[in-house]
């Protein structure tokens, strides 16, 4: 086992914790979750959580900002998809965890 000196460690414990409070919004979640399957519009992601457009925006520009997703826009319309690798990861190992305990 590598051993890694103890404020790398902390830094990167910091760095991981921040992301895993981002993540733990259930609609913030979904909607990474769908990600994770490809690039999504906004109007999707309001369909699929149930949530206002406006709320939706909020949740966008606070990954935006977190700098965990990428934006495009296509005449007037907004895609989102995933940016950030190691947040890419996380979620796609829960989506996994969650399908397997949707299908028992």
């Amino acid at each position: 086992m590598k051993h890694t000196d103890l404020s790398e460690l902390k830094e990167s414990a910091r760095l991981m914790a921040g992301r895993m409070r981002m993540l733990s919004h259930p609609e913030r979640l979904l909607m990474l979750c769908r990600m994770d399957e490809g690039e999504v519009s906004v109007t999707e992601l309001v369909e699929l959580t149930g949530l206002s457009q406006s709320a939706v925006s909020q949740h966008l520009a606070r990954l935006r900002d977190e700098g965990v997703v990428d934006t495009r826009v296509a005449a007037q319309i907004r895609f989102y998809s995933l940016k950030d690798e190691i947040v890419r990861a996380i979620i796609h190992a829960l989506c996994e965890i969650c399908d397997a305990q949707v299908k028992g």
